[in-house]
C-alpha cells in the first residue's frame, strides 16, 4: 500500500496488520501497486506521481524484487 502522503510504500500482514515492510518512494505513490514475475522471480511496481492533497508531483515507477523463496 502507498497511496499516503508520507511517500512511503508498505507492505502488512493481513492477519494482523503489522508492518512488514517500508520504502521512502521519491514522491507519493498514490497508484495502485502491481506485482509481476520474470525468471520466478517477483516484483512489484508503483507509478510515483504524488501533486494530490498538496504533495509534491513526480513521474517515475519504481520497482522492488521481492524476497526469494526459500
Amino acid at each position: 500500500m502507498a497511496a499516503t502522503k508520507d511517500a512511503k510504500i508498505r507492505a502488512f500482514d493481513k492477519k494482523s496488520g503489522k508492518v512488514l515492510w517500508e520504502a521512502q518512494l521519491p514522491v507519493p505513490g498514490y497508484a495502485t501497486p502491481s506485482t509481476y514475475s520474470i525468471d520466478g522471480r517477483q516484483y512489484v511496481v508503483i507509478a510515483c506521481g504524488g501533486g494530490k492533497i498538496g504533495s509534491k508531483s513526480g513521474d517515475q515507477y519504481i520497482a522492488f524484487a521481492l524476497p526469494a523463496r526459500k
